[in-house]
């Protein structure tokens, strides 16, 4: 079974195959969507099988991020 997140294309709850051969910065893994095909990049921290008791708001950007560690979003842009 691949991982579930909401496509950024088709905006189904799907499953998604990574391409990992694409490189990608820590907490981000890019994606092909398995119902339309689209490809882009998410936040890990994003999939559907993850309690909401995980996860939580980034204060400084909004992204989501696992509760009691930084938030892979704001190390990227350096916020």
């Amino acid at each position: 079974m691949h991982p579930q997140f909401k496509c950024n294309g088709c905006k189904a709850k799907t499953e998604f195959l990574w391409l990992e051969q694409l490189d990608t910065p820590e907490g981000f893994k890019a994606y092909q969507c398995m119902s339309c095909g689209c490809v882009g990049v998410k936040n890990i921290a994003e999939a559907l099988h993850i309690p909401d008791s995980s996860i939580d708001r980034c204060t400084k950007c909004g992204g989501w991020q696992f509760l009691g560690s930084g938030c892979h979003t704001c190390a990227l842009i350096g916020a």
